[in-house]
C-alpha cells in the first residue's frame, strides 16, 4: 500500500457509506409500508362504487413510498462510490416524499402510520443535506491529530 492511497483512504467521506446503507435499509422498510398500504386499500380499491379519481388518490401514499424506494435501492451503490449525481437524485427523491408525508400528516389521514414514514424519510432527508454541506466523516483534523 502506497503512502497516497492510504492518505485517500484517510480522506474518504464515510458518511456516503452511511448514506448507502441507510437508502438500503429505507428502501426495504419503505417496500413494507409500500406494501401495507396496498394491503390495506385493496378492499376499497376493486369495490365497483368507487370513482377512478379516488381509486388513484388511494394508491398514491403507496406509489410514493414504492417509488421512494426503489430509487433509494437503485442510488445506493452509487451513494456508496460517492457520487454527486446519486446524492442529488437521493436527496430530491426523498425531500419530495418527506413533503408529501407532511402534508399527508397535516390532514390528518386516519389509522395510517405516517409518523414513522415521516421520521424515517426526515432523518435521512438530515443525513443527505448534511453531505451536501459538506460534512465530512470521520473529520480530516482529527485523523490527523492522533496520527
Amino acid at each position: 500500500m502506497s503512502a497516497s492511497s492510504a492518505s485517500q483512504d484517510l480522506q474518504r467521506n464515510a458518511l456516503y457509506n452511511l448514506a448507502a446503507v441507510g437508502a438500503v435499509l429505507l428502501g426495504v422498510l419503505l417496500t413494507l409500508g409500500a406494501y401495507g398500504h396496498f394491503v390495506a386499500i385493496w378492499g376499497q380499491m376493486m369495490s365497483e362504487d368507487v370513482a377512478l379519481q379516488r381509486r388513484l388518490l388511494l394508491m398514491l401514499p403507496g406509489v410514493v413510498l414504492a417509488g421512494t424506494a426503489a430509487l433509494n435501492i437503485l442510488f445506493s451503490k452509487p451513494l456508496w462510490q460517492a457520487r454527486g449525481y446519486a446524492l442529488t437524485v437521493t436527496l430530491a427523491g426523498n425531500l419530495l416524499a418527506a413533503l408529501y408525508l407532511t402534508y399527508l400528516m397535516i390532514q390528518g389521514v386516519p389509522n395510517h402510520p405516517i409518523g414513522v414514514f415521516l421520521a424515517l424519510e426526515t432523518s435521512f432527508v438530515i443525513l443527505l443535506v448534511s453531505l451536501r454541506a459538506g460534512l465530512k466523516w470521520p473529520a480530516a483534523g482529527y485523523l490527523t491529530e492522533t496520527r
